[in-house]
């Protein structure tokens, strides 16, 4: 995926905007800002895919200059950094518009993380939506996981082929403008084939553009396929943690106890 990404990086405190322009400068094309009102100079100059701002700052906020770019610049993504209290208060009706909120004050590597998700689904959304130039694009899970995959090109509204590969088991997925018709990995095919692959963080994946096939295994949309495939996810790592925690209880039980037969010698230092 070799798209430049252009990120708008704005805050006002010099040593937070300094910390993320030299983290994200090997992942993106990074212009840093201390203003909203530099920001707005830089976007006319080179159109943003991505800003990511703080929230409280003087001169306008946050989602002020969210408000006046959006309309200049409707496909650009939008990360805010913001206090737990704005984020659930001022923030809180915002999500429509923010990709991703960071709570301040926060972890750098995390932050980094978080970033860095929304930066692969931003480079695939290009790709889909430049899927005529470019008949194919590969990458690999540990960079865009299964469900960030479906999500995008449900929003790309692409038809194509997507192959997921893993452990040496390969599935392929069907999208016709966006919705997911079918799904096939070894025996199992439709929703069954997704729900047993939404959990894999490991392998590669290919997107086809060229591939168009017409079988239809999976008649429901691709959201509902995708909230079902991780409900049963959820609960598959519930009960694996139970049966983990199981397993330490009666290896702990199973354990010779004092005074049951076993010898018991209690670990004490002699006195100094």
């Amino acid at each position: 995926m070799g798209q430049i990404t252009h990120v708008l990086l704005v805050d006002d405190n010099p040593v937070i905007r300094e910390l993320l322009l030299q983290s994200l400068s090997p992942l993106a094309a990074v212009q840093a800002c201390g203003s909203a009102a530099e920001a707005t100079r830089w976007a006319e100059q080179q159109t943003p895919d991505l800003i990511i701002s703080d929230y409280r700052m003087p001169g306008l906020s946050g989602l002020e200059l969210l408000a006046k770019l959006r309309t200049s610049f409707p496909r650009m993504a939008v990360l805010m950094m913001a206090s737990r209290a704005d984020i659930f208060g001022p923030l809180a009706g915002c999500s429509p518009w923010v990709e991703e909120f960071i709570e301040k004050p926060f972890f750098l590597d995390d932050a980094i993380t978080r970033i860095q998700r929304v930066l692969n689904r931003i480079t695939l959304s290009k790709a889909a939506r430049e899927g005529a130039a470019s008949t194919s694009v590969r990458g690999t899970l540990a960079q865009m996981s299964v469900v960030d995959l479906l999500q995008t090109l449900d929003i790309g509204q692409k038809s194509c082929l997507l192959e997921l590969h893993h452990a040496g088991q390969q599935s392929e997925m069907q999208f016709v403008n966006g919705q997911l018709v079918h799904a096939a990995l070894g025996n199992l095919s439709g929703e069954a084939a997704v729900y047993a692959v939404v959990g894999w963080t490991e392998g590669e994946f290919l997107i086809d553009f060229e591939r168009i096939e017409c079988q239809r295994t999976i008649t429901h949309s691709t959201q509902s396929v995708l909230l079902e495939a991780l409900r049963r996810f959820d609960e598959s790592q519930r009960d694996g943690e139970t049966e983990s925690l199981e397993t330490k209880t009666l290896e702990t039980e199973a354990l010779p106890k004092p005074g049951c037969g076993a010898a018991f010698a209690p670990d004490l230092a002699p006195a100094m």
